[in-house]
């Protein structure tokens, strides 16, 4: 899945439109008046701290263009799923979008990489990773594919959640039916765990959760808070077992149509917006364990050792395919500050 989605969605959109219409009806807009509009896409909630930290983007925007650029932003999976976003911006039809490392990894193929988990151990670590020169040339790679990468910004460390059972070792997870993204390293670590791993994008998987189809699925706490997964899953399991990142894609038309100074004011925005954006996430962090707890779910806290161990002979594998890029990255590694 990777440059041939971009060809094959306009093949099939040239059949549907003709291809003079494909390009009559690619983005940005821009009305009579000079005023250009950009759609920004996002398929997680509007109050976690990337919703709002996307709002926050969008206004400054507006008034550091003078109002000659408006950002729409689109919550909740409005304009589909995370592939269906990229594929958006690929074709010209969506702008901007916010999407996860992991769904990035089905494009592009050293990405999966950055899933592996407890490769990243603590925040200070993921900052040297991910505003330094590896994060630069996971955003650079994104042109490979037909798409600009803008910035990265963080999700958070990921933990496990679940409706039947109180999680405390590994053996606690046999057998549980786990929504996955659509990443072969996640699946293939809860494999190694014992876990059903069943892929899904998030807005199916939320029903399949209420209607029991699945058992559990693994976010950051604010991702689990924010998108009320509690009131499906009463059994938290802070097993911390990958860092995620989302990352900031443009089309590349639409980044090629602001022009120099605009782009400067995208990259620079992107940039500080996300600094926030890291501050509040790890702040809402560290508040959303308590909350959840008031929910009424019950949190407990494996040993990460035993998870590691119980995966380790997929690192072997992992370090065969991806070697170099580990090797930097743990070259960051420290203890944990949290």
């Amino acid at each position: 899945m990777k440059k041939s989605i971009l060809a094959t969605g306009i093949i099939a959109a040239a059949f549907i439109t003709g291809f003079g219409s494909i390009y009559h009806d690619s983005r940005p807009n821009t009305n009579k008046d000079g005023i250009m509009t950009l759609r920004m896409a996002q398929t997680s909630s509007e109050s976690g701290a990337i919703g709002q930290s996307m709002n926050q983007f969008a206004q400054r925007i507006n008034e550091r263009t003078n109002g000659k650029i408006q950002v729409e932003i689109y919550h909740n999976g409005q304009l589909g799923a995370e592939i269906d976003t990229i594929e958006g911006c690929q074709m010209g039809t969506i702008d901007l979008a916010v999407v996860n490392q992991s769904t990035l990894g089905n494009f592009i193929s050293d990405f999966p990489a950055l899933d592996i988990p407890y490769l990243i151990t603590s925040t200070k670590q993921a900052d040297q990773v991910f505003l330094g020169e590896i994060g630069n040339h996971f955003l650079e790679e994104l042109s490979d594919v037909e798409l600009y990468g803008l910035g990265i910004w963080e999700s958070g460390f990921r933990n496990l959640t679940n409706s039947k059972t109180e999680v405390n070792q590994v053996s606690d997870i046999k057998g549980l039916k786990i929504r996955t993204m659509e990443n072969q390293i996640h699946i293939s670590f809860w494999k190694a765990l014992g876990a059903d791993a069943t892929p899904m994008a998030w807005g199916e998987a939320y029903t399949a959760l209420q209607q029991g189809a699945l058992d559990g699925q693994e976010n950051p706490c604010t991702v689990i808070l924010t998108n009320n997964v509690a009131q499906v899953n009463k059994n938290l399991a802070v097993t911390e077992h990958a860092y995620s990142t989302v990352f900031l894609i443009m089309s590349p038309t639409a980044w090629a149509s602001l022009g120099e100074e605009n782009q400067r004011i995208f990259k620079e925005t992107v940039l500080e917006c996300g600094l926030e954006e890291r501050n509040l996430s790890r702040k809402m962090d560290a508040e959303s364990i308590d909350q959840l707890k008031e929910q009424g779910m019950t949190v407990t806290y494996p040993d990460k050792q035993e998870f590691i161990k119980a995966a380790a002979p997929l690192y072997k594998e992992w370090e065969k395919q991806y070697g170099d890029i580990i090797t930097k990255i743990r070259s960051f590694q420290t203890e944990s500050e949290e």
